[in-house]
């Protein structure tokens, strides 16, 4: 069996639990063209104008059995070359943040009755302000695309836990469990 981590590291969960209780300025992201997206990264500006980032970077991996491009978070105090050539909008937020949920899924594949693959992968971060939330999704395997979500009860707007099992020849088995942390 292949198993695959590409979670959050603990530093990164550290970093975004020392959020709570401190004032989110704003966030920055790509323009929304088409859909609430920014690509490969976002910036989050915190209390004192402290930048932290959120990146999305592909990098080779085992693809239930081909190597492909895989999107990887990372949360990162670290401003890369990448965010000098972008042109980021900022959206103000003024508001402390009162909790956050990470949000992970443990994607299993099976081929008859032996489990092929074990993977672990970090679907998004809420950010609860209280009276409403900020989400970043991260939208599939192969996407570089982080998606921006504003509201309530956004976790019911990630994408089911369920499509992991779509489009999967008939004669491979798969599950898939979503888990909340909340920081």
């Amino acid at each position: 069996m292949k198993s695959i981590d590409i979670r959050l590291k603990p530093n990164e969960t550290t970093i975004l639990k020392s959020f709570i209780g401190n004032k989110m300025h704003s966030y920055q992201h790509d323009e929304f063209n088409f859909t609430p997206t920014s690509s490969q990264a976002v910036s989050i500006a915190m209390d004192g104008d402290e930048s932290y980032y959120l990146y999305s970077f592909t990098e080779v991996q085992d693809y239930f059995g081909t190597p492909e491009d895989v999107a990887v978070w990372s949360f990162t105090k670290e401003k890369l070359p990448i965010i000098d050539h972008k042109s980021f909008i900022s959206t103000p937020v003024d508001e402390t943040i009162k909790g956050i949920k990470i949000i992970q899924e443990n994607q299993r594949v099976y081929r008859g009755d032996e489990q092929t693959y074990d993977v672990w992968v970090t679907r998004g971060i809420i950010f609860d302000l209280g009276d409403r939330e900020i989400a970043f999704e991260k939208d599939t395997w192969f996407s570089e695309q982080i998606i921006v979500h504003r509201g309530y009860d956004l976790i019911s707007q990630f994408a089911p836990a369920e499509k992991f099992g779509e489009d999967w020849d008939t004669s491979v088995r798969t599950e898939c469990n979503r888990t909340v942390i909340e920081l």
